[in-house]
């Protein structure tokens, strides 16, 4: 039986992701609405961003697996994307039961507001940090999702 301190510090520290993801959501959406970015959501966002990163149009398929979200979820966020005129569905040419998205000319010139507001959300998250810790930090995370996938796929082949 581990130390019950120690496991009131983990389920504090667990407690502590959760409301730093919503303070992040609130704080991203009131930046977005003062960029004039107002007709998207935090979601829909970073699947835009994934979109831009991958410099070529991507299905929902891979745009799903870079996300980590199921199918159902980037779907409905492809649907709204488009409907805002943020993303353009085209049938691909090599699966016709693919579609390919890519950004639109309105994302393609909003580009420079979502990396300020990114950059300015940035500056305020790590404020005071030095680089040592924010690579501390960047490493503790990545141990975490480490130790959340090797369990994730060890109670898949059980």
């Amino acid at each position: 039986m581990q130390d019950l301190d120690l496991r009131r510090l983990q389920t504090d520290t667990f407690l502590e992701f959760a409301r730093l993801a919503n303070i992040h959501q609130l704080r991203l959406i009131e930046l977005f609405a003062r960029a004039d970015l107002g007709n998207i959501t935090p979601q829909q966002s970073r699947a835009l961003m994934v979109l831009f990163q991958a410099r070529k149009p991507m299905t929902g398929r891979e745009l799903s697996r870079q996300m980590g979200c199921s199918e159902v979820t980037i779907s409905r966020f492809v649907k709204a994307l488009v409907q805002a005129h943020w993303v353009e569905r085209n049938q691909d040419p090599n699966d016709g039961r693919a579609y390919l998205l890519t950004p639109t000319a309105k994302a393609r010139d909003a580009l420079p507001r979502f990396v300020s507001v990114s950059n300015d959300l940035l500056d305020q998250i790590f404020s005071g940090f030095s680089k040592a810790q924010i690579e501390s930090l960047s490493g503790a995370m990545d141990r975490i999702r480490t130790n959340l996938q090797d369990d994730q796929s060890s109670s898949g082949s059980s």
